[in-house]
């Protein structure tokens, strides 16, 4: 991400944030915050921090059912580097975490993409999963975008791994990449085969319902009577509505889902406000900035070829 790039990001960051406290009433949203207690916001940061924890077990599965060996610390920091290259638009820039092992660990791009991308479409399934919990709860609109979403996830799932897909890169311009295509495949054969399905919606499930919880004590340190049962699905469908529309974080299309919901359950203005500002400093802007220390440790990361299997 360039330097530029890197301020236009801050910027509409910035003009979220402020936008948000504007609509709530920038005093009642700062003495909302001021008076939040302690408590709860350690509580909920735990929370998020587990949120990683369980998706970094779910990458270091995926490499070992991929047979990719490679040391801990590398993984962990290239993995977590991957926190802030999801800050990219539709988060596509989770994608140089291949060049980063490509580059550091002898990797090749084609054995580590199948990961990267059932990180990603694993997380839309166990994010849909965690928002069906309150479905009866959510408005009619919600319901079909939740129940689209997976029905989507599983049909790219299938178009992945099927062999109606060969044609398509019988195409000239596409048959260049046929032999590093076929091996992408056989790893998503793998990754998709029942066992490491459950395994990795289980994890991504336990992960995004911990970051669920995180946003439902953020409400309670708010004296907001919305129930977790109601909490859950009002954060994934404000994850969902973000991700679709593929701005960088989720930006505005998460805080404008979330605060809109949250406000439709009968959180006051202000609250919902304040709630949508904290949530998204414990989750988002803390994962960025540990995904920005994570890359900087990695850019001193000496190469270490290894041999796969």
């Amino acid at each position: 991400m360039t330097s530029r790039k890197l301020l236009l990001l801050i910027l509409l960051a910035v003009l979220v944030f402020v936008g948000l406290a504007a609509y709530g009433d920038i005093r009642n949203v700062g003495q909302r915050i001021a008076s939040f207690p302690i408590h709860y916001l350690s509580v909920a940061i735990v929370l998020a921090l587990l949120n990683y924890l369980l998706r970094f077990l779910r990458w270091c599965y995926y490499l070992r059912v991929l047979k990719i060996e490679i040391p801990l610390q590398l993984s962990l920091l290239v993995f977590l580097s991957g926190l802030t290259l999801s800050m990219t638009p539709g988060k596509v820039g989770e994608l140089v975490k291949g060049y980063f092992l490509r580059n550091r660990a002898g990797v090749r791009l084609s054995s580590s993409i199948p990961a990267i991308l059932m990180e990603r479409l694993t997380d839309v399934v166990a994010v849909v999963l965690m928002g069906l919990v309150g479905l009866a709860l959510l408005p009619v609109s919600i319901r079909w975008i939740l129940i689209v979403v997976l029905t989507l996830s599983g049909f790219l799932t299938w178009f992945l791994v099927s062999k109606h897909n060969e044609r398509l890169f019988q195409l000239p311009v596409l048959r260049r990449w046929r032999d590093e295509v076929q091996l992408s495949r056989e790893g998503l054969r793998r990754l998709t085969a029942p066992r490491p399905m459950l395994v990795a919606v289980s994890l991504g499930v336990l992960a995004w319902l911990s970051e669920g919880l995180a946003f439902w004590l953020v409400l309670i340190g708010l004296n907001s009577e919305v129930s977790a049962l109601q909490s859950l699905p009002i954060y994934a469908s404000a994850t969902i509505a973000g991700a679709i529309t593929t701005l960088p974080g989720g930006l505005i299309g998460t805080e404008g889902t979330m605060l809109a919901l949250l406000q439709q359950s009968g959180v006051a203005r202000d609250a919902a406000s304040t709630a949508t500002l904290l949530i998204r400093l414990v989750t988002l802007w803390l994962a960025v900035g540990i995904g920005m220390i994570a890359l900087v440790v990695l850019n001193r990361y000496h190469l270490v070829v290894l041999k796969q299997e």
